[in-house]
């Protein structure tokens, strides 16, 4: 075997555990596809848009930013989770996200990820959406089903289940088309292990690695080939796709 066709196939697996390890690749993934498909021209919201990283996804749209602007650089450290490097973007509608400064119908599509869990009221929230979208305007969301504690004390939820977006979204004036589940319960713990396997590198990691590295290998195994009821105990999130009824 060549040595460049070596490097390319061990490139080819950095890339494929970092996707299944890290759940921000394939959630990126999704959302960029769908604002791709968002007609040109389109008003689009970004709901709690924080550091605005899909902003260059949007070139087509015109992009309108909303946020809470609480998350200052002096109180960064009090943070759980946060990454010191966290700037906001331009923000267009500073508030609450459940009461957000736009008239009726004002918009086309509204993108909303991982930031439910970050809010008090998320079923307000869902009802401020259908208010701000158009008949028929598209809701573009995400957030975790179980999730640790991150960017506290803004942190109200560990996360939502399916049975959430399905009620709530119909009782908000939504027709769910796409409540796509992220992983399994095997990949939600084989993610956590791995964490753990990484987390406090020193004198111990070696032994935490033996320990845990079966438990890893089992769990990974076991997520190539999920099922209904893997599904159904626990997934990393939610990829939800809706539209506001036209009445």
């Amino acid at each position: 075997m060549e040595v460049g066709a070596l490097n390319f196939n061990m490139s080819g697996i950095e890339k494929m555990l970092r996707r299944y390890f890290d759940a921000q690749h394939e959630r990126d993934d999704w959302v960029i596809e769908k604002l791709k498909a968002l007609p040109a021209g389109s008003v689009l919201l970004d709901a709690g848009a924080g550091s605005q990283k899909y902003r260059p996804n949007c070139a087509h749209l015109q992009y309108r930013a909303q946020d809470f602007g609480g998350v200052t650089r002096d109180a960064q450290e009090g943070f759980a989770g946060l990454k010191q490097d966290y700037t906001y973007g331009k923000v267009d509608y500073e508030g609450n996200i459940w009461a957000v400064s736009a008239g009726d119908a004002s918009f086309d599509a509204i993108l909303c990820t991982e930031v439910f869990e970050h809010i008090p009221y998320p079923n307000e929230t869902l009802t401020e959406f259908s208010r701000l979208l158009k008949p028929g305007g598209q809701l573009i969301l995400t957030a975790p089903f179980a999730s640790l504690r991150h960017m506290d004390p803004f942190f109200f939820y560990t996360g939502f289940s399916d049975r959430w977006y399905e009620h709530f979204l119909e009782r908000s004036g939504f027709r769910p088309i796409e409540i796509v589940p992220q992983g399994d319960y095997n990949r939600s713990m084989a993610v956590e292990v791995f964490r753990t396997m990484r987390t406090r590198m020193g004198i111990s990691t070696l032994f935490r690695v033996a320990m845990l590295l079966p438990a890893l290998a089992y769990y990974y195994l076991a997520s190539r080939r999920p099922t209904p009821q893997s599904k159904a105990t626990m997934v990393i999130g939610y990829f939800v796709f809706a539209e506001k009824r036209l009445q």
